[in-house]
């Protein structure tokens, strides 16, 4: 509880200092379920348009293409 006590009063000081703007986030915006969470398939697809993850892509493999 220490280290609660401890960020919290942190917080408090950075918003009451007005170098922390604190807003309400829904949790049908939680960015981090997508990584942590089962989602529906309209969520998943939601979350992983808000932090820009494209279809068909990927980074590890790059492109492929049909061998011939």
């Amino acid at each position: 509880m220490k280290h609660v006590a401890i960020d919290f009063h942190f917080v408090h000081e950075l918003v009451a200092e007005k170098k922390l703007n604190v807003s309400h986030v829904p949790t049908s915006h939680q960015l981090a379920d997508l990584l942590t969470k089962p989602l529906s398939s309209s969520q998943h697809h939601f979350l992983k348009s808000k932090i820009g993850v494209i279809e068909d892509t990927s980074i590890l493999r790059g492109h492929v293409g049909v061998l011939t």
